[in-house]
């Protein structure tokens, strides 16, 4: 299985534990396959892992299909979602499946203690069992 770390701002993290949430945007192109398990590292001021979840598709088509398609499951406004894709020819749509909150959180200072100098993903960041930060959440 492949693994990540995405951050997601914590309003998106909240719509994904409630269910409304169940397709992630991005603007750039993710190489993981399906079945790919990635860790929700919470934007600020949370700053911590609260949950992890199963890629169930990746999708990269030009933003007006994307919201045709997706655009209720994304959990934005149209006028949000026409700002974040503007002047993009393709954008991603990441289908999210098998939800499942952490019974503890992992905090920045957590990860840091795997890593001296983790420091959240922009985009995205590749977890393998090689990676001492891997044990953080195997552990």
């Amino acid at each position: 299985m492949n693994d990540a770390i995405i951050s997601i701002k914590p309003k998106h993290v909240e719509n994904i534990l409630s269910g409304s949430k169940t397709v992630e945007l991005r603007t750039r192109s993710i190489n993981l396959p399906a079945g790919s398990r990635l860790w929700v590292y919470t934007t600020l001021p949370v700053g911590k892992v609260r949950l992890s979840m199963e890629i169930e598709f990746i999708e990269i088509l030009p933003p007006k299909e994307i919201w045709k398609k997706h655009g209720k499951k994304i959990c934005i406004s149209k006028k949000e979602f026409d700002e974040y894709t503007k002047d993009r020819d393709v954008v991603s749509a990441i289908g999210l499946r098998n939800i499942c909150p952490l019974d503890e959180d992992i905090c920045l200072e957590t990860m840091r203690e795997y890593e001296e100098n983790f420091q959240p993903p922009q985009f995205i960041s590749r977890l393998y069992p090689e990676r001492a930060l891997y044990a953080a959440f195997y552990a």
